[in-house]
């Protein structure tokens, strides 16, 4: 009799044993307490000389502007999840989704290109400019004597003026040489924001304004607070996910449920007819956590970053913050006993601005001299056989070419035309540079060209010295033993 008792007991102990809620309950419970987060922003580059430009960024890649107007009136716009953690209209959501990240190559190699683009374009400029006044002072000296006073007067202000355009032009230039590691790049906000679910977003203005108040330091740990400006949280949002209750019952362990509640995709998968819906979606832990990262098999996509997962009892077990690769079915999440510290620790970052250094991957000093480049580029620009791009890479004080002292510009334009006449398929194959001093060059080359009077090709091997000015343009070229 006593044992039949006892095994009542024991069944009537088990039967009554706690189940957790339905997932369902879990959803409605806390889905008005998880928001859509909208930010806008651009980003301004400083130079260490002064010189600013901006960017926003799209697939990952930067897009250029030179004007900040066009850069506000362009700027990038990101979505991504917040929940409420407070009464006070505090959320938690990621570090990237508040603070978009341009510490990647594909920027870092847009942005060198971006600046080598400007260059190329302004030298460009400043070579036509420079031909165009060779042109005029040609002209002027040619047919001085038969030019009224008024008409001298007008080529030589034309002249002096588009003088004036190349000394603001090379000043420009100069300007795009720094040092990478006294620039920086400011995230400048548009507007941040957020909205709740189960309500119509239709318009930018259906976002309630919020602001940046804390970030994690720490690299791994990708974390964000922030705060509707007016300090208080919707009255929808019944059930907030308070930190202070951050106590598990029992360990994560292998295969134990968790949930993921979410805007997968932002605002155009969660946008229906009857206003915004956040996603729920489940899975199972299914690597063993660290202190850093909990893996579980949940499929995310871009939107999602910042959503709260909780366990099958409804306690916040981590911060959804990415997914693993190209395998869509499982992501990362970060533990929330590190949201609880950064919300506890007042000595996380606080700032709503955040400079970097520009990660530029070049060691070039402000002012480092070699004009090697300028040397192959003044030989290709001489087998495309363009004299006006030849005459660009020669300075105004240029005084002899070879045998040719003083030339100008018809007596180099003939020269050039007359080789041009009877000669083909010309071509240097550099062997080296030699760099004499910071302005002369011994260019060791083999020059092959075809002779159409003597129906034969010549291969003449030579030493060509280069003298340049302080803006890199050739004064002297000759052949030196």
């Amino acid at each position: 009799m006593k044992n039949i008792l006892y095994l009542l007991i024991i069944s009537i102990v088990f039967g009554c044993a706690e189940k957790p809620p339905e997932p369902t309950e879990l959803y409605n419970d806390y889905r008005k307490s998880v928001a859509l987060i909208k930010n806008s922003y651009y980003f301004q580059t400083t130079l260490d000389n002064g010189f600013e430009f901006f960017y926003t960024i799209e697939n990952n890649e930067p897009i250029f502007f030179d004007e900040e107007e066009d850069a506000i009136a362009n700027a990038g716009v990101s979505y991504g999840t917040g929940f409420f953690i407070s009464s006070t209209g505090e959320l938690a959501t990621n570090r990237h989704v508040v603070y978009p990240s341009q510490e990647t190559t594909s920027i870092s190699e847009g942005i060198n290109n971006y600046l080598n683009d400007i260059k190329y374009k302004l030298k460009k400029l400043i070579n036509e400019t420079q031909n165009e006044n060779s042109k005029l002072a040609d002209a002027y000296n040619e047919y001085y004597d038969y030019l009224d006073y008024d008409r001298k007067t007008e080529l030589k202000d034309e002249y002096a003026n588009r003088k004036n355009e190349i000394i603001e032009l090379e000043q420009y230039l100069e300007n795009l040489d720094f040092n990478p590691n006294n620039t920086t790049t400011e995230l400048k906000r548009i507007f941040l924001g957020i909205a709740l679910d189960d309500t119509h977003v239709t318009s930018a203005n259906d976002f309630i304004e919020c602001v940046a108040v804390k970030k994690s330091d720490v690299e791994e740990i990708d974390l964000a607070i922030i705060q509707i400006k007016n300090k208080t949280t919707p009255s929808s949002a019944t059930k907030v996910f308070n930190l202070k209750d951050i106590t598990l019952k029992k360990e994560l362990a292998l295969n134990d449920k968790v949930y993921m509640i979410g805007f997968n995709h932002g605002i155009e998968l969660a946008n229906t007819g009857n206003g915004i819906k956040s996603q729920f979606t489940q899975g199972t832990i299914t690597q063993d956590p660290d202190q850093n990262k909990i893996l579980y098999s949940i499929p995310t996509l871009p939107g999602s970053s910042g959503s709260p997962i909780i366990d099958e009892w409804g306690n916040l077990v981590a911060v959804n913050f990415a997914k693993t690769g190209d395998f869509q079915g499982f992501s990362f999440g970060i533990p929330s006993l590190a949201l609880n510290n950064l919300y506890s620790n007042s000595n996380y970052s606080n700032s709503y601005k955040e400079s970097v250094p520009v990660n530029t991957n070049t060691n070039r000093t402000v002012k480092e001299i070699n004009y090697s480049q300028n040397i192959r580029d003044f030989l290709k620009a001489e087998e495309k056989r363009d004299f006006d791009i030849i005459y660009g890479y020669l300075s105004p004080k240029f005084s002899r070419y070879y045998d040719i002292n003083d030339p100008s510009y018809s007596k180099l334009k003939n020269r050039y035309e007359y080789l041009w006449g009877f000669t083909s398929n010309s071509k240097n194959y550099v062997k080296s540079i030699e760099k004499i001093n910071d302005f002369i060059y011994d260019l060791n080359t083999e020059y092959t060209y075809y002779n159409h009077r003597k129906e034969q090709e010549f291969t003449v091997n030579s030493t060509v010295r280069f003298l340049f000015d302080d803006n890199g343009k050739i004064i002297e070229t000759y052949g030196v033993e």
